[in-house]
């Protein structure tokens, strides 16, 4: 199975994408998507290659769930970016022997001496001289005949913490002033925390960044993934199951792949059957049942009157329904906010011009199915 190319490849995407930065019609790019929908897929497989066929050095940095700072994550994959080799092979070289401490290849400003740094350490607000360093490491990388693209996956959990306040504004700094040397990608899965980054007025990447759309897949990526399923079992999969089973799955590449990779294992089931097993099984191993658990009455309340499709949770009508759910009286719209809020933060919910939503619709599907018995 390993030989088989489960990848399915968008090179007309990575073509138009790559020459609005090749060719400077846009210093920088804003591509949103909800996760599990191809992004990273698509930065890592499409265009970074793409990119380093053409000549590009691509640096590829993802703030999701880090384990360590958003400073170390950055100098990490900088200083990584100095080193020979192309992307995956850096990325993978990293993830074998990522270290706490970090060589850095050049001094820290008001130092002549070669440092090694203790990346756990690197929290709170940044020293002043790490941010130095920092600009200086990207001027090093910035490309002198073509730009280096740099892949910011998931760039909004930057915006959770206003310890990063400083480090956002020194990473626009930096990248404002080598405009041909540099070039951004940035993608996030949260709508509002990207709109606090890049859409009001004092944003810090105010009007930094051309939005862009990722296309959501359709047959044709459903029609890849049974002509990989063949290759690796040399049998077939119902095309119109399989086109119902992506659409159940809220066209979503990375659970419909899992899905497939499933119905490998175990040749006598029939595609409805298995989707069911796999949608319990994918509820589990994602912690739907602990998350549900974890939230207040109103929080579960709120997730369920949006997993039910109100759009308007300050509505007189669905702060009624809201509280009829969790056998209280009707919450007041300050109480709605505070769990809204609450619930954001666990990157759960998100809004978007007014529009409350659950971020991960699968899940959005387990509440309403399991939701109401569990009140």
């Amino acid at each position: 199975m390993d030989d088989i190319d489960w990848h399915y490849l968008r090179p007309d995407l990575a073509r138009s994408t790559l020459d609005l930065l090749a060719k400077r019609a846009a210093n920088a790019l804003l591509l949103f998507a909800p996760r599990r929908t191809g992004k990273t897929e698509f930065l890592l497989r499409d265009l970074a290659p793409l990119a380093e066929k053409e000549g590009h050095r691509v640096i590829y940095i993802n703030f999701w769930q880090a384990p360590v700072s958003p400073l170390a994550v950055l100098l990490h994959a900088c200083e990584a970016a100095l080193k020979r080799g192309s992307l995956i092979e850096r990325l993978r070289s990293a993830a074998a022997s990522f270290k706490p401490k970090l060589k850095l290849s050049g001094p820290v400003p008001g130092s002549s001496l070669e440092t090694e740094i203790d990346l756990s350490g690197l929290k709170g607000k940044p020293g002043a001289d790490m941010l130095l360093y920092l600009d200086e490491l990207l001027g090093r990388l910035a490309g002198r005949r073509k730009p280096t693209i740099i892949l910011f996956d998931e760039v909004q959990e930057l915006a959770r913490d206003p310890a990063n306040a400083g480090l956002v504004a020194a990473l626009r700094t930096s990248l404002d002033k080598r405009r041909d040397g540099l070039a951004a990608v940035f993608t996030g899965s949260s709508r509002e925390a990207l709109r606090a980054m890049f859409s009001t007025r004092d944003a810090p990447f105010f009007h930094f960044a051309t939005e862009i759309t990722l296309p959501a897949l359709d047959a044709r990526f459903v029609d890849h993934m049974l002509g990989a399923f063949k290759a690796a079992s040399k049998r077939t999969l119902p095309r119109r199951a399989a086109l119902a089973a992506f659409e159940d799955l809220h066209s979503s590449p990375y659970f419909f792949r899992r899905f497939v990779e499933t119905m490998l294992l175990d040749p006598s089931q029939k595609v409805p059957a298995a989707l069911a097993n796999f949608r319990s099984r994918m509820a589990e191993a994602l912690g739907y049942p602990s998350t549900w658990i974890r939230l207040t009455a109103l929080q579960r309340g709120v997730v369920l009157a949006l997993a039910e499709g109100a759009e308007k949770p300050f509505a007189d009508k669905t702060r009624a329904a809201i509280g009829a759910s969790i056998g209280e009286s009707t919450p007041v719209a300050p109480r709605i906010q505070t769990a809204l809020r609450a619930l954001e933060r666990a990157n759960l919910v998100s809004s978007w011009e007014g529009r409350w939503q659950i971020d991960d619709p699968e899940f959005g599907a387990w509440v309403r199915e399991n939701g109401p018995d569990a009140m």
